[in-house]
């Protein structure tokens, strides 16, 4: 059954993308415009706001996926998330600052985003790049309270209550901004970071045996590290300019591919991308056509789900540990 596991959530994904392009789109068959002109408005809505919309939440839940599982076999900690070492919250702050005070097209904002990551991503590695993991994490702790702290200052100095609205449902998490040229700029920096994960994929499986069993294994643990991080950055701060914040798919997407194939770190990528793409989107046509959840934000909706599933993780951890 394992081995059918990926070409079954890649069908599933096919799917659900198909039934989202075509749900209820003969409404949009015979539209009259503002002359009484009855126009075919379907190739706009599947082309112009629908494709983009599901697209984003693919690669978006895919990458968050991805991110996660690189930050759970470097740490060998099942509760290690993609915005661990700051990438998530730099890319958050420099997205916040560029939306208030600059007005920005779309493209420069992802660049923004794209620097904040590796910025902050950048000041944690200079922190405790010769220290332990333990210290690593406790610099990333730091650094994302200080980037937390720099985004209520920025909201609290809001003059306009219209911007400070939108900055708000910006950092709630949304994929209505979706648009096909900002993904086609994101995608080479996407690709980049796959690039960066899939080089050092031995590295996370090393790990599992120690660092120091790793670096006789003929891998530079410091570089392989360094690498692996970058490839975070580069995820994070690809997607977060296009969504805002959008929580736990990076935690929960890999646990759950764990669970499913009980394999090394590196033969998790796969699973965990499509498990994070396939959540991601069910969430967000949740959003879209359940009315009950018409007025949640998507990242909202993705904590409810996660904030469960993280209690969930930790009681089963605790209990493995009481076991051993």
């Amino acid at each position: 059954m394992k081995k059918y596991l990926n070409p079954l959530l890649f069908i599933l994904l096919i799917l659900i993308v198909v039934l989202a392009l075509n749900y209820q789109l003969h409404h949009f068959s015979a539209l009259r415009n503002a002359e009484g002109i009855i126009n075919d408005m379907r190739p706009l809505v599947i082309w112009d706001i629908r494709l983009p919309r599901i697209l984003l939440a693919v690669i978006t839940g895919a990458s968050l996926a991805l991110a996660g599982n690189a930050m759970q076999g470097v740490f060998q900690n099942p509760l290690a998330s993609p915005g661990l070492l700051g990438s998530a919250n730099g890319s958050t702050t420099a997205s916040v600052f560029l939306l208030y005070y600059f007005s920005l097209p779309t493209t420069l904002l992802l660049l923004g985003g794209v620097i904040g990551a590796l910025a902050s991503f950048t000041l944690v590695y200079f922190i405790a790049h010769k220290q332990s993991s333990t210290v690593m994490i406790l610099s990333g702790v730091a650094v994302n309270m200080l980037l937390g702290s720099a985004i209520a200052l920025l909201l609290s100095n809001a003059q306009s209550p219209w911007a400070l609205a939108e900055l708000y449902r910006w950092l709630q998490g949304s994929l209505v901004w979706a648009k096909t040229e900002t993904l086609l700029w994101s995608l080479p920096i996407l690709l980049l970071g796959i690039f960066c994960l899939f080089q050092q994929r031995r590295y996370v499986d090393f790990l599992t045996f120690g660092e120091e069993t790793a670096a006789t294994m003929g891998i530079n643990p410091k570089r392989s590290f360094f690498l692996t991080a970058l490839g975070v950055a580069l995820l994070v701060g690809a997607t977060i300019p296009q969504t805002g914040t959008i929580g736990f798919i990076g935690l929960i997407a890999p646990h759950f591919a764990r669970i499913l194939l009980k394999k090394r770190p590196s033969q998790l990528y796969l699973t965990s991308g499509l498990i994070g793409a396939l959540t991601l989107l069910i969430a967000d046509l949740c959003v879209q056509y359940i009315p009950f959840f018409s007025h949640i934000y998507i990242g909202t909706l993705t904590a409810i789900i996660g904030a469960p599933v993280l209690i969930w993780i930790l009681l089963t951890q605790q209990r493995r540990l009481a076991r051993d």
